[in-house]
């Protein structure tokens, strides 16, 4: 009964012998490497756009302002950008080519929402809505962000 009772006991000093300053150094590498992590995707570069446009095509009842204003956040390492509209931010995957970028918007079923298409070159944008069949035409200029 003794001897039972004896092995369950945990021996503090085969403990701290049994860690290895290679184990030790594995892990602390482990943890720095850890750390740093959202530090590099923090620091990716941005641009920040101020883009207004007009509805060009089934742009309905004209009940609403016709000019809308969008802010758009292009992160350029080719990940998630931001869009602003009226207040409700949105979130979409970003395409880069040459110097135009693509913003695709989607819904909770993974469902196209808003297709946006920014020409850096020309400073033009495009939104393409296909499931309310709209389409929103404009200029885009650098904001401060």
């Amino acid at each position: 009964m003794d001897k039972n009772i004896q092995i369950l006991v945990p021996n503090l000093k085969n403990l701290i012998i049994s860690v290895k300053p290679q184990n030790l150094r594995f892990l602390i590498v482990f943890l720095s490497g850890i750390l740093l992590l959202p530090l590099q995707q923090s620091k990716s570069e941005e641009i920040f756009l101020k883009c207004i446009g007009k509805y060009e095509i089934n742009r309905g009842a004209l009940i609403k302002p016709d000019w809308e204003t969008s802010y758009l956040t292009i992160n350029l390492d080719g990940l998630i950008s931001t869009i602003d509209e009226k207040g409700i931010k949105k979130e979409g995957r970003t395409l880069i080519r040459r110097n135009s970028y693509t913003i695709t918007d989607r819904d909770n079923r993974n469902r196209v929402k808003n297709i946006y298409k920014i020409n850096g070159t020309h400073g033009t944008y495009t939104v393409e809505s296909p499931q309310s069949n709209r389409t929103l035409i404009g200029t885009c200029q650098k904001g401060r962000g």
